[in-house]
């Protein structure tokens, strides 16, 4: 008996997510493409311009296609074909809510602009949802 209890505070807790803004909105499936843009020059192996430089760069380049985006700096190693391992700079910008056309424009430019071989790009299905907050949730008139 002693289950019951807290099997009853289970449920009721709950129940009242989403009128505690935890839960109140659908999610949706989209694409976010992630893209992992070293800064060493592709001629030299060396980065040629500051990751300052890059990050405006990218920047300004990203959105002439699109509304916004996420960005990080991170340091990147890979291991070339003399066995080489060579680190660099990496700037990595993620997008939600564009098209592989917008994306393209976007690498096709920086890949010019930064003098790079490649660009990575990862492209995941992902669900996702806007939070609004408990507020909103509360600001709703009873019985809705």
């Amino acid at each position: 008996m002693k289950r019951y209890p807290t099997v009853v505070v289970v449920l009721a807790l709950v129940l009242a997510l989403p009128s505690w803004g935890i839960v109140h909105a659908q999610s949706e499936s989209v694409v976010r493409y992630t893209l992992y843009i070293g800064l060493n020059d592709k001629d030299t192996y060396q980065q040629e311009i500051t990751t300052l430089e890059a990050e405006e760069i990218v920047t300004e380049i990203a959105l002439k296609y699109v509304d916004g985006f996420t960005r990080v700096l991170a340091k990147g190693a890979y291991t070339d074909d003399q066995g080489v391992v060579t680190y660099e700079n990496t700037l990595i910008y993620e997008f939600i809510y564009v098209s592989e056309e917008q994306i393209n424009q976007i690498m096709d430019e920086v890949l010019l602009a930064l003098n790079q071989n490649s660009i990575l790009v990862v492209r995941e299905e992902v669900d996702c949802q806007f939070y609004t907050g408990a507020w909103e949730a509360a600001a709703q008139p009873s019985g809705r």
